[in-house]
């Protein structure tokens, strides 16, 4: 529910998301399944960086392992909740951001920078972001 204060409505994102990511560990802890952590993308060889809107649903991981985001990007700790609401607020104000920084493996995406962007994007429903994205080859079986 939107409050018309971009800073409310903010928190407000933040604090769901984080609520999403407790109940998806609770449920994966109840399943006997723990809950998936961002996968990391390792070792590659990168092709030339372009720029392309890209389909959350396609970003799967990270290059280094994040241990403040779950697997659908939800916060999993109070440490990422200052860029989160500012980032959110901006984009409620309709304020644009830089593109994220993506490698491009098949059809998966790994964020080199910008999870805080694309946490924000999943959480307010968005389901493309503009992104730098660099192909890579090798490790990712591509």
């Amino acid at each position: 529910m939107e409050t018309g204060f971009p800073a409310a409505d903010a928190r407000d994102d933040f604090d769901r998301a984080r609520r999403q990511a407790n109940w998806a560990r609770l449920a994966g802890w109840l399943r006997g399944r723990p809950t998936a952590r961002l996968q990391v993308l390792g070792e590659v060889a990168a092709g030339r960086p372009g720029s392309a809107l890209v389909p959350i649903c396609q970003i799967v991981g990270s290059v280094e392992p994040s241990v403040h985001f779950d697997a659908s990007f939800r916060p999993t700790s109070q440490l990422p909740r200052f860029r989160f609401e500012r980032i959110a607020a901006q984009v409620r104000r309709g304020d644009g951001s830089d593109p994220v920084e993506l490698y491009r493996c098949g059809d998966q995406y790994f964020v080199n920078d910008g999870h805080h962007r694309i946490a924000v994007a999943r959480a307010l429903g968005q389901r493309e972001v503009w992104a730098a994205v660099t192909p890579v080859r090798g490790a990712c079986g591509c």
